[in-house]
């Protein structure tokens, strides 16, 4: 069996479950964050809490419907995908999730850069992580790489790596369907001037899981990723 699989025959019909948690999570999100409703009056403690229940609801979406991807296939989450996360997935994928933020991203959007200088500056390619970490003050901080740093990383490998990669490589074949999967990955960030950088990391991430066969590499990477993201903006 290839390790791509890890357990678990890639089904077409995962792009059914991924469309249906994508739809069903971000309605969830945007419903939960209007009830909020945070404006520019309301302080850094209420627009976090907001922005945290906002994600956590969408994950909990992309999680349950991952799961009963899993079920329908006679398999678990961890079993299926290998979700778990070794010594080994840290020691190789922190430096790789490091190297991917302050090299591989600066790489990718520096032609960018040069054809669009006002778009692709860093203040522009660096603003939503900014944004996030002007929100949080004092504990609120730990609500906030709690968010970044752990649920991110594990919801999205989860639906992307997990769900969506299986229905897409054997939809299209091994390459097609990574490179697919890593560009709605950096698409549905709804972010232009992210999408050379994580369209490039999706790739790795998406190389990752491919050559481990586990979704606990890929996690760890995205992580160590995160987290260099928001001390890149946090220090600068």
């Amino acid at each position: 069996m290839s390790t791509e699989t890890s357990g678990l025959q890639p089904q077409k019909r995962a792009l059914g479950y991924w469309v249906t948690a994508f739809i069903f999570g971000n309605l969830v999100s945007s419903l939960v964050y209007v009830a909020l409703q945070p404006d520019a009056s309301t302080d850094s403690v209420v627009r976090t809490s907001t922005m945290a229940a906002s994600a956590f609801c969408m994950w909990a979406v992309f999680c349950v419907v991952a799961h009963r991807f899993c079920v329908a296939n006679n398999t678990t989450l961890r079993d299926g995908f290998g979700l778990s996360i070794t010594r080994r997935d840290w020691l190789v994928g922190i430096p790789v999730g490091l190297a991917s933020q302050f090299v591989l991203v600066n790489v990718v959007t520096w032609p960018f850069a040069q054809l669009f200088p006002d778009a692709f500056s860093f203040d522009e390619v660096s603003r939503r992580a900014t944004e996030l970490t002007d929100q949080a003050q004092g504990l609120w901080i730990v609500v906030l790489v709690l968010v970044v740093v752990v649920g991110a990383p594990i919801a999205e490998e989860i639906l992307y790596r997990g769900v969506l990669q299986n229905g897409a490589t054997a939809l299209l074949g091994a390459f097609p369907g990574l490179v697919t999967t890593a560009a709605i990955f950096a698409l549905v960030h709804f972010s232009p001037v992210e999408i050379p950088g994580l369209f490039a990391f999706a790739l790795v991430l998406g190389l990752l899981r491919k050559k481990s066969g586990r979704l606990g590499l890929p996690i760890a990477t995205h992580m160590a990723f995160n987290v260099a993201g928001l001390l890149l903006v946090a220090l600068v």
